[in-house]
């Protein structure tokens, strides 16, 4: 394998620009990324591994511009897999707008090996996100996520969201744990069985994300349009479309502090901030246990969930506007 690709054929990590400042907040080096990700692999591992993954690279460190990069470049190692996806018709028709030549494919890589975290690293990546599905199974979805966005600085008020979320989720049937996105909100995850399709979680996910703004309309919303969400918290259901991402946990997150996404436990939620942790409590992360890791042990029955919110909600009467993010 070329010395450029980051791994020898031993697999040892050759660290390019190791000295790169990538977080000039806080003074994080390229090296302190790659050295981090190293630490938690074995930890992050069980939340990524077999999952099509997308990065969020910082080459230049945050100082410079930072893209989402999804499709796997000819140069990663053999020893990740792969797993080619046929774009969606309004993806293929944005690629053509802009001239791309691309195949109408895009091409995930698919973590193996604990070494492979360290390698994206190297590559300058910061965030990794990953869907709510295997590549062994990308339709049917082992995890559903409630991504709860407040206005900024609103954490009283995400935390409440958070708490609404865990109850409705409840009611319905689903075990559910935080986590701390390290950004600005906190994520709301529930195990599923599998047994239930992507297409069919994501409509009653969003069918349930709509009952509890209408029950909560004062604090919740599902408005896109940030501009129209006033003082309310996002309820997102869109990261249980297929192939939709979210942050894994155990991600760094491309803010100044390096920051990073935190599993926690219900009873942490009145005294972790979203953003509490960062790349100086790697040691502390370690020792914490994994309730994420834990939940996925019990997960839930995705079809009696389904059932269940398709039953209230044509009990409530409300009607599900047609919705399409690129044009909201």
């Amino acid at each position: 394998m070329p010395k450029s690709a980051g791994l020898s054929s031993a697999g040892v990590l050759t660290v390019s620009n190791a000295d790169r400042v990538v977080f000039p907040a806080v003074g994080r080096t390229k090296g302190d990324v790659v050295a981090y990700y190293a630490r938690v692999a074995e930890r992050a591992l069980v939340h990524v591994v077999d999952r099509p993954m997308s990065i969020r690279r910082y080459p230049k460190g945050l100082a410079a511009p930072g893209f989402f990069q999804k499709n796997m470049p000819a140069h990663y190692p053999a020893s990740f897999g792969r797993l080619e996806v046929a774009r969606s018709d309004a993806a293929t028709k944005r690629h053509a707008k802009k001239g791309s030549t691309e195949r109408d494919v895009t091409v995930y890589p698919i973590v193996r090996e604990a070494e492979h975290l360290a390698y994206l690293a190297n590559q300058g990546a910061i965030e990794l996100h990953v869907p709510t599905a295997r590549a062994s199974d990308p339709l049917s979805p082992d995890r559903l996520v409630l991504d709860l966005d407040p206005p900024e600085g609103e954490v009283a008020l995400v935390r409440r969201a958070a708490l609404l979320a865990r109850d409705a989720l409840a009611r319905h049937g689903l075990e559910s744990a935080p986590m701390a996105t390290g950004s600005k909100g906190y994520h709301v995850v529930a195990a599923l069985d599998g047994a239930a399709q992507g297409q069919v979680v994501a409509s009653a996910t969003q069918k349930l994300a709509a009952l509890l703004a209408a029950e909560h309309p004062a604090e919740l919303t599902i408005t896109f349009r940030v501009a129209r969400r006033g003082e309310r918290v996002f309820v997102d259901w869109l990261r249980n479309n297929p192939f939709a991402t979210v942050v894994a946990p155990y991600s760094l997150r491309a803010r100044p502090r390096a920051t990073v996404a935190t599993p926690l436990a219900w009873s942490e939620l009145d005294r972790v901030a979203p953003d509490l942790f960062s790349i100086d409590d790697v040691d502390l992360l370690l020792e914490r246990p994994d309730t994420l890791a834990e939940l996925s042990a019990r997960p839930g029955d995705g079809l009696a969930f389904v059932a269940s919110v398709d039953a209230a909600f044509e009990r409530s009467g409300l009607v599900l506007e047609t919705f399409d993010r690129f044009r909201g």
